[in-house]
């Protein structure tokens, strides 16, 4: 599953850049964690409704980030989001950045989401139905590319 990436484009603003005028490096996990939400969007429910709708929480336990080449405002990047792994406690997404324009890598990187009860802070399994609904990802991506084909 790992190289199925959805894909979002994000235009790089100039609050999204350091001093230097490349985007600073905590604000990729960022248009990753929107990559997050695009996906779970496309598969017809928002990452707020689920973990509502099921009393859940999804911190991030772990997160890396391998920088290539600078990113600077008004680019547009695109960011690929791919489930490396799904346990019943642990999902482990891949990330890559690149330039829309050139397709060049800007970065790479990954992070793990657990699950937490909303009400305990403990532990828990994903519920099924969640665990089902990104397993329908393939589906979504095979549809992207076919639509990207077509253009």
């Amino acid at each position: 599953m790992a190289n199925n990436f959805f894909r979002v484009n994000i235009r790089v603003h100039w609050a999204d850049t350091d001093a230097a005028g490349v985007v600073w490096f905590g604000n990729f996990l960022r248009f990753f964690e929107e990559a997050e939400d695009e996906l779970f969007r496309a598969l017809g429910r928002t990452r707020m409704e689920l973990m509502k709708d099921f009393g859940i929480l999804m911190p991030r336990v772990d997160a890396s980030c391998k920088f290539r080449a600078p990113a600077r405002a008004e680019e547009v990047l695109e960011i690929g989001i791919a489930i490396e792994s799904i346990t019943m406690r642990r999902i482990s997404y891949r990330f890559e950045a690149r330039k829309v324009d050139s397709r060049k890598l800007i970065c790479e990187g990954s992070y793990r989401v657990a699950c937490i009860h909303q009400r305990t802070f403990r532990g828990t399994e994903f519920p099924a139905k969640l665990r089902g609904l990104l397993k329908r990802m393939d589906g979504l991506v095979t549809a992207q590319r076919q639509k990207t084909s077509d253009r």
